[in-house]
């Protein structure tokens, strides 16, 4: 019987299994003998034994694997279409595994972990043609095309630039009733024991902007300002002379407590009157004249109007904020559209190297 031929560093004979021929020795080695599976067999440029690895003969060198995981061919490194992969189909798949990670558990907003949208990114990709560009995408920001704004989108920005007037409109109104109001404040405290609620405050909204709008509501509500601005003249002057009072007596401790206290000036009861009207009977014609303890109706109307104004403001400017909000994004949806339109048909894949 003939003796059997053997191979590898197992001095064995050839049992069926995958092996591997060393490049400097001709010898046959079993992949599991030297510790290299079958699935690498394309990946070896050249295979050195053992043997001729320890004699300094050669080593073993390796190709350039595919980037996509589990995939043990080897990248396009020659020729013109050059990758990290062994082909397009596995570039393509490489670049959606990414995604789909960074896309797990997001809202449909973008990615995850990333600044833009899948369908943003695509769209990037095919703008560019080969990977110096994609290299240098972020350097310049890039000019976007004109937002395409659809029929239904100029629609919509139409209601949202209408909705936006009429809040300001409104912020306005509300602006002269809280004038008003600390103005009635005034008068009701130069007045001492009458209520001093003005029924102008009980107007809903339409009574309000009318005579705002009027020659009399403008004339008045100027004289409120006016009124004001005085007051708090007034006011700085009375707390700059009480400083230097007390400089001059050299009391500082006592001083220092003056200037926490909020200071306050004595009200003319007829300089107050004579704001929004030119006698008695005009300037008290819409207030409540009922002594103050006795008029449970009107009770504690200061704080009750300024908390009404307060809240009605907010609730506008919350309104505005929102309407800019949906603005923006009708804008900037039209211009990803625009973004993507452009390139949509451009036909081209970058080939990442």
């Amino acid at each position: 019987m003939p003796q059997q031929q053997v191979y590898c560093i197992c001095r064995k004979p050839d049992t069926g299994q995958w092996m591997i021929a060393c490049d400097f020795c001709d010898d046959w080695y079993h992949g599991s003998c030297v510790s290299i599976p079958e699935s690498q067999a394309d990946l070896i440029e050249t295979y050195a034994c053992p043997s001729c690895a320890t004699k300094g003969l050669g080593t073993t060198t390796w190709k350039r694997k595919c980037r996509l995981p589990g995939c043990n061919r080897p990248a396009l490194v020659e020729g013109d279409k050059r990758s990290k992969f062994c082909g397009p189909d596995h570039g393509v798949a490489w670049f959606k595994l990414n995604i789909e990670a960074h896309s797990k558990d997001a809202d449909d907003d973008g990615l995850r972990n990333s600044a833009i949208a899948a369908s943003d990114l695509s769209a990037i990709l095919y703008s560019i043609s080969n990977v110096r560009q994609f290299k240098r995408l972020g350097d310049v920001p890039p000019t976007p095309p004109s937002p395409n704004l659809t029929l239904e989108d100029q629609g919509r920005l139409s209601s949202l630039i209408a909705q936006k007037a009429d809040i300001d409109k409104r912020l306005r109104y509300l602006d002269h009733k809280a004038s008003y109001i600390e103005y009635a404040k005034l008068r009701a405290t130069a007045l001492k024991t009458v209520c001093g609620f003005d029924r102008k405050l009980v107007w809903d909204d339409a009574e309000w902007a009318e005579w705002c709008d009027s020659d009399e509501g403008a004339r008045i509500l100027n004289r409120i300002r006016e009124f004001k601005a005085s007051q708090d003249e007034r006011k700085m002057r009375a707390s700059m002379d009480d400083g230097a009072d007390g400089a001059r007596n050299g009391d500082k401790r006592k001083r220092g407590r003056r200037q926490k206290q909020q200071v306050s000036i004595q009200l003319d009861i007829q300089e107050v009157l004579n704001v929004v009207g030119s006698n008695y009977e005009d300037a008290i014609e819409d207030v409540c004249m009922l002594e103050r303890r006795r008029c449970s109706r009107h009770a504690s109307w200061q704080h009750i109007r300024t908390e009404e104004v307060e809240l009605d403001e907010r609730v506008l400017r919350d309104n505005l904020v929102k309407i800019e909000r949906d603005d923006l994004a009708i804008r900037q949806t039209a211009a990803i559209r625009s973004f993507k339109d452009s390139t949509r048909n451009a036909g081209r894949c970058i080939v990442v190297n």
